[in-house]
């Protein structure tokens, strides 16, 4: 870590990811001023981004969903495993060890800091406490994709420094895990950074919005456990209830925050004349819109369809709250090359978009389960797989790899819309080779949505639906903005009508996350979290069973029990953890002899 640490600046995340060589160094002659410190905390971000860990967002939070499919002719025994639910503890899909050098790191740094305010004279506790709460805030991350993947897992808080020490540590259970995290981020919330001075760290460093959005993630996640156990819900000090509205609550600080950073960011720059106030911004207006819209402060002009190019293509948008930083040259997103689209080698990555879900449109986006997840007016199904035939039956993920997305009129160049809807088809432009595009965590949109999901379990009649419905329905409106202003497309918007119940409310939330965040590491959480507040696997599995065709019935029997959701330990941490404990779902000796007739 020290060898990482040392050779790494501290300006701007362009350069703040950038490594150097340097000689070897011992750890006792590392931590002598704010400097060293800083260079830690590099080192973090550093981990963040290395392959094995950028692997990891994608096969943990994405491939045993409803999403992804392997490419046809891709040869990947341990993913396929992972796809069809044999779970295997030697899989190396299962090991973590990046995640605990990430969270050793970030001990180190807070076992160190209180020391150097103490040895250097230009570091105060003032300065300290934004770098304590980067690296509490880091460290929760990991710990949070650990317990959202395995289910129960070592909640660490000491450093470790060598081979010769003893370090092992049992497994904390899912609502102990949750506590800490919930502990920690809200003991640091308000000490974070609120502005670095530029905007590639505002957005690539961890800041006091991205606390808050970790929080009102990790409350939700606990609400909806403690909501379907009855037994966790009982021993806990809080109900499910009041973790939904400390979601809500932190959701409101994040959107209140960016509605003000947006608010100063017009006046300072003239972009509207006379100026706006909060009474000027609706929640549309925080949105990058496709086409230009009545509100004062629009900038956008109908011909941009600015969303995805901003947010993806240039990156750093005003939409985003975390996103890990790359700059295609010094860091390459080497996961994107092996699992989406490659564009240096023009060729499909491991994965594809499952084509059940995305070969043809939805006629009816209030379907309740709907067999395809896109209406032919939503702009996220080019924007995430790769169009280039009309009789193609494979769909390479392209999101990331393109820099711009454009609608046509399916005969001609951009620039000839074609507003009839009856040949609506989009043309992009790929990032290029360079593999520049950054790894979003937290961006708008996921705010919105979690807000959404706590206040519907917060409602207690249709009224009080209404509130998440309109936010689901600005996210949903800014992809399908011709459903809204051609009559002839009234049947592809959302209507209120079809959401008067809670379940409703939520089917219409977990589907609009799946086309809003499909191949960003986030649905089979979600799936996860879905089914921990129904206290079981019933209803989630009618959306993962719509891709297997072939195996419904054994799959649906090997995810029965809550507990097949989480993944086992692998096996060498259990042969060197004796204090560690195996998911008793899942055996070494698990394999595909499970069948239909289970």
């Amino acid at each position: 870590m020290l060898l990482t640490a040392g050779s790494l600046s501290f300006s701007s995340c362009e350069d703040y990811l950038t490594i150097t060589p340097t000689d070897r160094i011992v750890e006792e002659e590392f931590w002598e001023d704010k400097n060293d410190l800083k260079n830690a905390l590099t080192a973090c971000y550093r981990r963040m981004i290395e392959n094995d860990m950028m692997k990891k967002y994608i096969l943990w939070g994405e491939v045993r969903s409803d999403n992804f499919e392997l490419t046809t002719g891709v040869t990947a025994t341990n993913i396929t495993n992972l796809m069809n639910a044999n779970l295997l503890s030697t899989n190396n899909i299962f090991t973590w060890t990046c995640f605990y050098n990430l969270i050793n790191y970030c001990n180190k740094i807070l076992v160190r800091g209180p020391e150097i305010v103490q040895k250097d004279e230009s570091f105060s506790n003032g300065d300290w406490l934004p770098m304590r709460a980067e690296a509490i805030t880091l460290r929760a991350f990991a710990h949070y994709y650990l317990v959202r993947t395995f289910g129960e897992v070592p909640y660490v808080t000491t450093e470790y420094n060598n081979d010769g020490q003893d370090f092992l540590i049992g497994q904390s259970t899912q609502i102990e895990v949750l506590d800490n995290i919930i502990s920690d981020l809200e003991s640091v919330k308000d000490q974070a950074m609120i502005d670095y001075g530029n905007t590639s760290d505002n957005k690539g460093r961890i800041t006091r919005k991205a606390v808050y959005t970790m929080l009102a993630d990790v409350y939700l996640w606990r609400a909806c456990y403690k909501e379907g156990n009855s037994e966790i819900a009982e021993a806990s000090q809080t109900t499910a209830a009041d973790d939904y509205q400390k979601c809500v609550d932190c959701c409101n600080y994040v959107i209140n925050t960016m509605t003000n950073d947006y608010i100063e960011d017009l006046n300072k720059n003239g972009k509207v004349l006379g100026g706006v106030t909060a009474e000027d911004i609706r929640l549309e207006d925080l949105f990058i819109q496709n086409v230009s819209t009545n509100s004062k402060i629009s900038t956008v002009s109908r011909s941009s369809l600015g969303a995805f190019n901003s947010i993806f293509g240039s990156g750093n948008s005003r939409e985003s709250i975390f996103e890990l930083q790359f700059d295609g040259t010094t860091n390459i997103n080497s996961m994107e090359l092996e699992y989406f689209w490659n564009a240096r080698e023009s060729k499909a990555g491991t994965f594809e978009c499952a084509s059940a879900l995305i070969s043809a449109v939805e006629t009816n986006p209030s379907a309740a389960i709907p067999a395809s997840i896109f209406t032919k007016t939503d702009y996220r199904r080019w924007e995430t797989a790769r169009f280039t035939k009309a009789d193609q039956t494979e769909y390479p993920l392209a999101k990331y790899n393109y820099r711009l997305i454009d609608q046509y009129n399916g005969t001609s160049s951009s620039g000839m819309r074609d507003n009839t809807l009856t040949t609506f088809k989009m043309e992009g432009s790929l990032q290029g080779v360079t593999n520049s595009a950054n790894w979003i965590v937290y961006r708008l949109s996921d705010v919105v949505l979690m807000k959404a999901e706590a206040l519907t379990q917060l409602s207690s009649d249709e009224e009080s639906l209404q509130e998440p419905f309109s936010l689901v329905r600005e996210v949903f409106k800014r992809s399908n903005p011709y459903a809204y202003q051609n009559a002839t497309s009234s049947a592809d918007s959302l209507r209120f009508d079809n959401y008067s119940t809670r379940e409703s409310m939520n089917q219409l939330i977990l589907n609009e996350r799946q086309r809003e965040f499909i191949g960003e590491g986030k649905r089979w959480f979600d799936l996860v979290r879905y089914a921990q507040r129904d206290g079981s696997t019933v209803n989630m599995l009618k959306f993962l069973s719509r891709k297997f065709i072939d195996n419904q019935n054994a799959i649906k029997a090997k995810l029965a029990s809550m507990k097949s959701l989480f993944s086992p330990i692998h096996t060498n941490e259990i042969k060197n953890n004796s204090l560690l404990h195996q998911n008793e779902v899942w055996g070494t000796s698990e394999n595909t002899s499970r069948t239909d007739d289970m």
